[in-house]
């Protein structure tokens, strides 16, 4: 399965995943955490790529430090790596998840 099937069948079976995340300039290693949208996104300059919003609940991040985990996080598909869904589900109640948001728009898939 490619990373987009791996995270529609996440979202859709509402399952935690590990993954890392390969982007120039970020902290690389193993992220944990609850997906609950994939999505196209819009620059302002017309380029479009596919993000997935989760919860990161564990591993390594960036901004950790200023603002801890659990939180909402944003990744582009195309730079995630060995994506593992766990056997531990989720309950879709994060306060930061707005499935009405304008930026969803280009959903392709949600809880």
């Amino acid at each position: 399965m490619n990373n987009l099937d791996l995270l529609t069948q996440a979202i859709r079976e509402k399952r935690q995943i590990s993954f890392e995340y390969n982007k120039p300039g970020k902290t690389p290693g193993q992220r944990i955490g609850n997906p609950y949208a994939i999505f196209i996104l819009t620059a302002k300059s017309g380029a479009q790529s596919t993000k997935v919003h989760l919860v990161q609940t564990a591993g390594v991040s960036d901004s950790k430090d200023i603002s801890p985990f659990p939180d909402f996080r944003m990744f582009n598909i195309q730079e995630l790596s060995n994506i593992i869904l766990l056997d531990t589900t989720f309950k879709a109640n994060s306060e930061k998840y707005n499935p009405s948001w304008e930026g969803y728009k280009d959903v392709i898939a949600k809880v």
